[in-house]
């Protein structure tokens, strides 16, 4: 396990569960020490190295046993050009009663963002999302562990068969796929020794936001777009991350700040804030902070420290102009006095930009580790197809910075900036075909951040042509708010966005279901995703817990689907609540319902073409 270094100070006794609960929280680590117990079969060791297997298959489907078939049978990876499979039958005495987690470790991939459909026994597991640094000149490989949960429900005694595909975006025609590929190092199904904490479908993923309602207001408006926006966007109540952009030159615009952060609070929203950066102030002649600019920062972390989890320390210095010693100063000064429950996040790196002190230094590496060394995340913005640029892509920026990673970042990752406008289009970015390109350049720069970021924050809900939502007439009455357009009447950012929180970022222990319709959802790309977040730990900070089940449907298909399922809710009883579906508008996507438990639950549910539906329910009393 990566060591993670929180804070140099010491740390007294009564903050060990505060810090375990942070590291949980930042790092994914959300199942039991010792969860993965029995190994079921491995293909490969583990020594970063695919020579042990064979080559890519020359057919579009490969079939190999694990009982008998040796690492040299099995491709040392998979290519969507061809539409090529990997099918492993295996048996088993008794299915998993705490399921089974597929893993492998990732060597190589292209920078355009493969993916990885899993299946077990026909029912669609998880659609893993990948990336790599083929095709950039990194001097580094992305190398990272990634891990699926398989429910027992989709395992069965005797014969069982684990599908692997490689796919290639929505919109895209076979003639892509050779620009969609991966190389692994093992391939690995264990069974767990108990239950799960969290569906993982690849990698533990948060996403959020920015609520800015026009420009850096937090008023009324603010909370009226958070209550509407975080339940629709389908990111409340998971422990997903807001960015809120408390400046300090903008204090006077900003009178509900500690509503807000309660409001956050309350739908266990974990937050970033940014208020001094080293574009704020200039050091002292003694290279401190000033005594006026350290009364400011003092003030704000007492008035709002234990309502955030997250300190931005700058935001794309050399655009907007920081001073590489100012940074310095601040990051060593909240070091020592920030709460135990915050974590220092490096700026939001934008790599250059023309401004700074000295200029550009932030695109200079070694200037960048002096920062890290005193932050306890990192960062790194990006838009459109930036996050693979040899120089300025945050990926590629990123491992320079730390020397290339062996399994994944050696700490947590927060990207507080990223997203397309609506001049990003495969048109304009690799060439790629596609019947909607404008979507595909957003779609695709998610899936990106989901392969390997911790956090990510599309920048912003609304925001000129970079919005989820458009600018409403009036927020007094939200029910009109609109998903912002997309060009040439291709999906929206909004159906984009959901679909990816859906099937990602909802959090908590899974809840048993099953396929009433198996054979109708056999071999698609659907998923059903349920949780539990009352199984979440509490939110460092803020204390913020949630006691609701979401149950969410989501379509990776490109014709309509219909789901019917069966999942087993806590107890039984009457469940209220919301659903969201597809819809342009708040009041379209948006219905109360109210559900009856036995505590089983059937649900049927037809998808429109990459959507997704969310049911948000609150349990019932228990009997006392």
């Amino acid at each position: 396990m990566t060591k993670h270094v929180f804070c140099k100070k010491r740390v007294l006794r009564k903050d060990a569960a505060l810090l375990a609960a942070l590291f949980a929280l930042m790092t994914g680590v959300l199942t039991a020490p010792g969860v993965r117990a029995e190994t079921l079969w491995r293909f490969g060791t583990a020594d970063d190295s695919s020579r042990e297997f064979g080559g890519y298959p020359n057919a579009p489907v490969t079939h190999v046993t694990a009982a008998v078939t040796k690492a040299k049978n099995v491709p040392r990876g998979l290519k969507a050009d061809a539409d090529p499979a990997l099918e492993i039958a295996y048996l088993l005495k008794a299915a998993p009663k705490n399921g089974a987690e597929f893993s492998f470790k990732l060597l190589d991939a292209p920078a355009s963002g493969a993916e990885m459909a899993v299946f077990s026994n026909g029912l669609m597991a998880g659609l893993i999302q990948l990336w790599g640094t083929s095709g950039t000149n990194s001097p580094y490989k992305w190398k990272k562990t990634y891990r699926l949960y398989i429910p027992k429900e989709m395992l069965r005694p005797g014969r069982n068969i684990l599908r692997l595909e490689a796919t290639r975006p929505l919109w895209s025609p076979p003639s892509v796929g050779d620009r969609f590929w991966c190389e692994w190092d093992s391939l690995n199904l264990t069974a767990l020794s108990r239950p799960a904490t969290e569906p993982v479908q690849g990698a533990v993923a948060y996403l959020g936001t920015t609520l800015k309602n026009g420009e850096f207001f937090v008023n009324d408006d603010t909370l009226r777009l958070a209550r509407t926006a975080l339940p629709w966007l389908g990111i409340a109540y998971s422990g997903n991350t807001i960015r809120a952009d408390f400046w300090v030159d903008v204090a006077s615009e900003q009178p509900r700040r500690l509503e807000y952060l309660k409001l956050l609070r309350d739908y266990n929203m974990t937050v970033v804030v940014d208020y001094l950066s080293g574009s704020h102030f200039h050091n002292d002649p003694e290279g401190n902070l000033p005594a006026q600019t350290r009364a400011a920062l003092d003030d704000f972390l007492q008035r709002y420290g234990g309502l955030f989890q997250f300190y931005e320390t700058g935001n794309e210095p050399c655009m907007f102009g920081g001073g590489f010693a100012e940074t310095l100063t601040l990051a060593r000064y909240l070091d020592r006095v920030k709460p135990a429950s915050v974590q220092l996040v490096a700026p939001g790196w934008a790599y250059g930009g023309g401004k700074g002190t000295p200029v550009n230094w932030d695109g200079d590496p070694a200037l960048r580790r002096q920062v890290e060394a005193l932050c306890q995340v990192t960062n790194g913005h990006s838009y459109g197809y930036s996050y693979a640029d040899n120089r300025g892509g945050s990926f590629v920026e990123n491992l320079n910075t730390f020397g290339g990673v062996e399994d994944g970042w050696p700490r947590p990752y927060l990207n507080t900036e990223t997203g397309t406008n609506d001049w990003h289009s495969e048109d304009n970015g690799p060439h790629l075909a596609s019947t909607q390109p404008h979507a595909q350049a957003f779609d695709r720069i998610l899936r990106a951040h989901l392969a390997v970021v911790d956090r990510t924050m599309q920048h912003a809900a609304i925001f000129d042509q970079f919005g989820l939502f458009q600018m409403p007439a009036s927020f007094a009455d939200l029910s009109s708010l609109t998903a912002a357009p997309a060009p040439g009447g291709e999906d929206t950012r909004l159906q984009t966005f959901r679909r990816l929180a859906l099937a990602y970022a909802t959090h908590g222990a899974p809840l048993p279901f099953t396929f009433l319709n198996r054979p109708e959802a056999a071999g698609r790309h659907v998923l059903f995703r349920a949780v539990n977040t009352a199984s979440l730990a509490p939110l460092p900070g803020s204390g913020g817990v949630s006691n609701k089940i979401l149950l969410n449907f989501v379509s990776f298909e490109n014709t309509p689907q219909r789901l019917r399922v069966r999942v087993t809710l806590p107890r039984s009883g009457r469940y209220s609540g919301d659903r969201f579906g597809p819809g342009l508008t708040y009041a379209a996507a948006h219905s109360r319902v109210s559900l009856s438990a036995s505590p089983a639950l059937d649900l049927d549910v037809t998808l429109p073409p990459r959507e997704a539906v969310q049911y948000i329910l609150t349990p019932p009393a228990k009997f006392r």
